[in-house]
Formats: structure tokens, C-alpha cells, sequence
């Protein structure tokens, strides 16, 4: 009995306790700031927090009476039996008509100060949005995705025709349809060509493209996802929602000074892409002669820019190599008009080292050296 009393007293000395599982009441509150500078938040609108703890149905948010940029909850929500380190919501920020925050579902867990006041609340910006981890302007990406060989990731089966693809995603102005992905909620999507259009380059090559404008102040992290032949029950494989599993998503990350940017996919193969690529004319004089600068600032973390010349409209290609001859990203495979453009090429999932960049524009070749610093 002494001994137990003893381990009782060094424990409450330790500040030891064995709490027993309690209710926990949880407040709401998102700051939606870059949302109401974009311009894509209505205040006519409404913002609710959506999770596992009311069955992803909506729980209304108003704006606070300290801060009008944020939406807070009138009334809490009951979460029963919790303990300290218990992730007790999965949850996301949402504001109609239709717009969800992206990436995985986020979590809260419940700490310490939260189990003794018997309450949480959970505070953020929606996207994580904050004026460092925007864009500063429009930034219009290419998004293109090689069907070919395309099997649905329903019935596993190969689409036995592909007539039409759709993109969703969860930064505006991609929207994710409901679960499922209903019919009825083709309006969501964005469709893609393969007819040599909207930024498609080669007419019937499996490659189907469009061009989407993020607006500025778009949070830098972008998911989204293909589907093949929305709506169409004889052909898309057992549903609209066909390239991958719920929450299996396509990721690019944008950075704050791009202008545009190509990315490629292949149908069903998901994750996030190491690369976006920015290619921005210049305003100097059209160009003589071919040429390739040495990429400034070198050695670079994790973007530097590289400048080129074409003296007429060429199909250019711009390659990066590691230092054993692996490609690891194409920046420019396209036809340019004659001019002077500048490359911003991000690394930021590459480790240090030596790299190579080159460039070929008709039959003109080029190959220089860079060097990533981390």
C-alpha cells in the first residue's frame, strides 16, 4: 500500500494524471482573407466546416464580430469520450456553391489545454491561404494528360472508346463534384481536347489538354483529377469518377511569380509532380541568332531562371539532366515564334547537386551546367 501511495505522489509531482475520456466541445473558425481578396468569395455566400463529425454535412459559419474576414461557429459541435492525442475530427472548409479546400482531409488532434478546458477550437486559413503562400497574379497552366491504353480504375477494364475528358480539382476555378461524381454535375468539370486546340498541340495523339487560369492569390498547392467520358454509363467503366481511388489525386504546386506553366500526366498515374514550368516572353528586340544564357542565380535553392533566343518560329525543346544523365524534367517541348523567353525552373524536389540543362531549336544545340544548393 506504501509503495502504491508513493508512485501516486511521484507522479503527481511529475504532473502525471490518468484522465479518464471526456466530451469536448469544438469551435469553428476560418479566416478567409485570400478568398475575399481573390474575389472568389462572395459575401453573399456561405462558409461552413464539413467533416466526419456531422457526416460531411454542413455546419454554417458566420462572420466574427472582431475580424470580418473570419467565419466562426454560432454554436459548438459535441465530440464524445475524447482523450489527449485522439484526432477527433477529419475536416474541411467549404463555401457554396461548391467550393472545398484541397489535399487530404485535414485533422485535429487534442492536446492538453484543450482535454482541461473541455473545449478545442480549430482555427485556420481556408487553403492555408496567407499572403506568402499565394501567387501574385494570374498564372495560366496547361494541363494535359496522355490517355492512351486509359483503363478504369472501377471495373479495371480499358475504356472500350474515349470520346471525352474532364478535369475537377480543388483550387478555383476546378471544382470537385459530389461523391461519386453525379451526372447531373458535369457542369463542375472542365473538359479537355484532343482536337488540336485551347493549347492542345498535336490533333489525335491521346493527349488531351486545356488551358485553366488560376486567378492571383491562388494557394500554391493544386490538386485535382481526370475523369473519362463523364456521363456516359455505356462507356466510362462503371462510373464518372475513373482514373484512380477517392482521394488519390494529381498534385502540382505553384509558386508566387508564375505567369504560365505546362504540366503532363498520364491517365491513372498519380502524385505529386515535381515540376511546374514557367516560360515567359521577354521584351527584348527579336533575336538574330540562337542562344542560351548560363540560368541565374547559379548555384540556385530551389528556382533559378534561364533566358533563350530563337530567331524564328521553331519547335524547342528544353531538357534538365542529373549528373548521370537521367532526365529529370522537360521545361519547353513546343513551337515558339521567334523571340527571347525566360524559363523559371523550380527544383524544390531535387537534392543538391550538378545538373545539366539543353536546349535544341531546329539544329541548333546547346548544353550548360547548374548547380542546386540546399
Amino acid at each position: 500500500m506504501r509503495k502504491l501511495l508513493l508512485i501516486a505522489f511521484l507522479l503527481f509531482l511529475a504532473g502525471i494524471t490518468f484522465a479518464q475520456p471526456k466530451d469536448i466541445l469544438v469551435n469553428w473558425e476560418c479566416d478567409m482573407e485570400i478568398e475575399i481578396l481573390s474575389g472568389r468569395y462572395n459575401t453573399a455566400d456561405t462558409v461552413a466546416a464539413r467533416g466526419n463529425f456531422n457526416g460531411w454535412g454542413r455546419h454554417d459559419l458566420v462572420p466574427s464580430v472582431l475580424d470580418p474576414n473570419k467565419y466562426v461557429s454560432e454554436m459548438p459541435d459535441t465530440i464524445l469520450q475524447a482523450e489527449v492525442g485522439d484526432t477527433i475530427v477529419a475536416y474541411k472548409f467549404f463555401y457554396t456553391p461548391n467550393t472545398w479546400e484541397g489535399g487530404d482531409d485535414k485533422l485535429y488532434i487534442l492536446t492538453q489545454a484543450d482535454y482541461d478546458a473541455g473545449s478545442a477550437t480549430v482555427s485556420r486559413p481556408f487553403n492555408d491561404g496567407t499572403l506568402s503562400t499565394v501567387t501574385g497574379q494570374d498564372s495560366e497552366v496547361l494541363f494535359q494528360v496522355d490517355v492512351t491504353g486509359a483503363v478504369s480504375a472501377i471495373n479495371s477494364l480499358p475504356f472500350p472508346v474515349i470520346n471525352t475528358v474532364h478535369m475537377a480539382g480543388g483550387t478555383s476555378p476546378l471544382q470537385w463534384p459530389n461523391l461519386g461524381w453525379p451526372s447531373s454535375e458535369i457542369g463542375l468539370m472542365i473538359e479537355l481536347n484532343d482536337a488540336g486546340m485551347d493549347g492542345d498541340k498535336v490533333a489525335g495523339d491521346n493527349i488531351f489538354s486545356t488551358t485553366v487560369t488560376f486567378p492571383a492569390y491562388t494557394t500554391f498547392n493544386v490538386n485535382y483529377k481526370f475523369g473519362i467520358n463523364y456521363g456516359d454509363s455505356v462507356n466510362n467503366g462503371g462510373g464518372n469518377d475513373n482514373e484512380n481511388a477517392i482521394g488519390a489525386n494529381h498534385i502540382i504546386n505553384l509558386f508566387s511569380s508564375l505567369y504560365y506553366a505546362e504540366t503532363l500526366d498520364t491517365f491513372g498515374i498519380m502524385g505529386e509532380k515535381d515540376f511546374v514550368t514557367d516560360v515567359e516572353p521577354t521584351s527584348d528586340p527579336l533575336p538574330r541568332t540562337y542562344s542560351m544564357d548560363q540560368n541565374y542565380p547559379n548555384p540556385f535553392n530551389p528556382s533559378t531562371m534561364i533566358k533563350f533566343s530563337v530567331p524564328k518560329e521553331e519547335f524547342v525543346t528544353l531538357n534538365v539532366y542529373n549528373s548521370i544523365g537521367q532526365q529529370v524534367a522537360t521545361l519547353v517541348s513546343e513551337n515558339m515564334s521567334a523571340g527571347t523567353y525566360q524559363v523559371d525552373f523550380n527544383a524544390a524536389n531535387l537534392s543538391s547537386g550538378i545538373y545539366f540543362y539543353k536546349i535544341t531549336a531546329g539544329s541548333f544545340t546547346e548544353t550548360k551546367k547548374m548547380i542546386l544548393m540546399k
